[in-house]
């Protein structure tokens, strides 16, 4: 069975995006990141996706950066990782490691002021 997925750095959010990073361990190359509203259920209200950790570059401190997009504004999601094991064969088990530990983290609400960066003045 893989160990416990590696923990989780919060590297910031948006409205719409959650950005994570961490440390992919040497044993294991393939991993889901998970997300789910707070306080849903993983088994009814999970989403995920893979990233094999050979496919994708990684940050300054060779982390692997992964966002999460297309989330709603101005809600809470936990946030988990775990390890996918390597192929299954000759009768070893498939199954996931432990998820890691569950960042809980808040999307920003729509803002009502205009940003800054983004005025236009007619």
């Amino acid at each position: 069975m893989p160990p416990s997925g590696p923990k989780l750095d919060f590297i910031g959010a948006s409205e719409t995006i959650i950005t994570v990073a961490f440390n992919p361990l040497n044993s294991h190359d393939n991993y889901e990141l998970q997300w789910k509203e707070y306080p849903q259920k993983w088994e009814n209200d999970g989403q995920s996706k893979t990233v094999n950790a050979k496919e994708v570059t990684r940050n300054r401190n060779n982390k692997i950066q992964m966002n999460i997009e297309d989330l709603n504004p101005g809600t809470t999601y936990t946030v988990r990782l775990r390890v996918l094991s390597l192929v299954a064969s000759d009768g070893e088990s498939s199954a996931p490691g432990k998820p890691s530990p569950e960042l809980i983290i808040d999307t920003e609400a729509v803002s009502c002021t205009p940003k800054a960066s983004h005025c236009i003045i007619s």
